[in-house]
């Protein structure tokens, strides 16, 4: 990776995350979305086989490590999504007034008969539900049930495709959080220990959800960091105990704005996101940002104020779904929602959006005392003009994630002790990482300097400008904090 594009992946401060799919699996695919922008790569189970996934996750690694990048990958799990089976012809049409019966199982000779993955669904649904399909695009009510089978008649027409999600608006069938495909995909988890950063847990309902999946991963020896992907009536009604169990966050607009009235989707992803910020959980707004370049190579203007309002309301990361994995135009719609992203970037340094010191903690996740000292770092680095700040992330990360929040005007260039942390970061606004060699001296002054020296190395520095490092707390030190100033030689 040439020092040009090192330094453009360090200017952009919000955070991409791109899905990988048939669009975008190659290595020189995944090589371009680096250099466009790419921090995490997400990959989708609800499609694809172990065995494809494998060979995906081999070959970011390759790519990464050929690249100096610490990029992250973020497996993202099922859940009891209810989908559509298999169709005939693998799409119908449905007109207005059309009856369609859902079945328990199929006879195989009833065009007009649609199954589930949720077989006990048709003996749950009642005359007068609304059963919508394909993110609510065709929608049917339910006109009569009999034991294994629910006829409906179609109030919204539309297409319908193989194994497209459906959803019940307002109800709350008992379903386990973690499907036995979850569980199956976390055994592949635990083969992968080393390489998957972040976990997404599909349509959690409570903390004990969130809990439930940490359970799991411990139990398999994974690491990996939960991102809870907030999509349910349920959700939203819990949010601050989910956000208080989980590590991160997706504002996941697709299932949320079917389950709810769309337009109450904007006002709860600003709520969401507002609460991320206050207490240090990384959050991703997701879904539909750049749609239309599935097939164009140019954005709406409505999509591109979604993406720089996302940036303004305080998203560490935005993310692209079918835009990457299966569009047209996978790195122009990375490209383009760097540009973005770097125009909001520009108005939040500009405007009072980047005053975050007052932002309050949960208890446990980062120290009082790395929180003040964080926000002394970032004052010393407006008060001395700092073209950079440098902090030491040892084995939380957590120090850099308290920098993060605060939203410094000043690059933040993270020296990690290790690559699991590096690339833990990835999701964190602002944050370039780096790992620190085994051998190099841990004196805050040998750190500033290794940080420096990088960054001029970079072009992100140049003589004569300031530098500030931070280093909250180490293990053994736990009220001990440094913070010093230095001027690049």
């Amino acid at each position: 990776m040439s020092s040009d594009d090192l330094h453009a992946s360090s200017i952009g401060r919000t955070k991409i995350v791109a899905t990988i799919g048939p669009a975008s699996s190659s290595p020189a695919i995944l090589r371009q979305l680096l250099e466009a922008g790419v921090s995490v790569f997400r990959l989708n189970f609800s499609h694809g086989t172990h065995d494809g996934h494998s060979a995906v996750v081999s070959a970011i690694r390759t790519v990464s490590r050929d690249m100096g990048r610490h990029v992250g990958i973020l497996q993202d799990l099922c859940g009891p999504k209810m989908r559509l089976g298999s169709l005939p012809s693998d799409v119908i049409e449905c007109r207005l007034g059309d009856e369609f019966t859902l079945v328990s199982h199929a006879s195989g000779h009833d065009a007009q008969e649609l199954t589930c993955s949720y077989q006990q669904l048709p003996d749950d649904l009642k005359r007068g539900e609304t059963v919508l399909f394909a993110d609510g695009t065709v929608t049917m009510i339910v006109i009569d049930t009999t034991p294994g089978r629910a006829r409906m008649k179609v109030t919204l027409a539309g297409r319908l495709r193989s194994r497209q999600g459906l959803n019940l608006p307002g109800s709350d069938l008992a379903v386990e959080s973690l499907t036995d495909k979850d569980l199956q995909d976390l055994d592949w988890t635990a083969r992968h220990a080393g390489d998957v950063d972040f976990v997404g847990l599909s349509f959690v309902r409570t903390a004990q959800d969130v809990a439930r999946l940490r359970q799991e991963l411990q139990a398999r020896g994974s690491r990996a960091r939960i991102v809870v992907k907030i999509e349910k009536p349920q959700a939203v009604k819990n949010l601050e105990a989910i956000v208080a169990a989980t590590d991160a966050v997706m504002v996941a607009r697709g299932d949320l704005g079917v389950e709810m009235d769309v337009q109450r989707v904007p006002s709860i992803q600003k709520r969401i996101i507002a609460l991320c910020n206050a207490v240090h959980r990384p959050v991703i707004t997701a879904t539909q940002m750049l749609n239309s370049m599935e097939h164009s190579s140019r954005p709406t203007r409505a999509e591109a104020s979604d993406v720089f309002n996302a940036v303004l309301d305080g998203s560490d990361a935005v993310m692209l779904s079918g835009e990457s994995a299966v569009g047209e135009y996978p790195v122009e719609a990375v490209a383009t929602m760097r540009r973005i992203c770097t125009e909001a970037e520009g108005h939040l340094r500009s405007s009072a959006y980047s005053s975050r010191s007052d932002s309050a903690s949960l208890p446990g996740l980062v120290h009082p005392i790395t929180e003040a000292a964080a926000d002394a770092a970032c004052l010393m680095a407006r008060r001395l003009d700092a073209a950079l700040i440098v902090v030491v992330a040892a084995e939380s990360g957590r120090s850099a994630l308290a920098l993060s929040n605060r939203r410094p005007g000043a690059p933040v260039l993270a020296l990690a002790r290790t690559e699991e942390v590096a690339r833990r970061l990835s999701l964190c606004w602002g944050v370039e990482a780096l790992v620190l060699p085994d051998a190099h001296p841990h004196s805050v002054e040998a750190e500033l300097s290794f940080g420096m020296s990088w960054a001029k190395t970079h072009d992100l520095v140049r003589p004569g400008q300031h530098a500030v490092l931070f280093r909250g707390q180490r293990p053994g030190q736990a009220n001990t904090v440094a913070i010093l100033a230095g001027e690049v030689p």
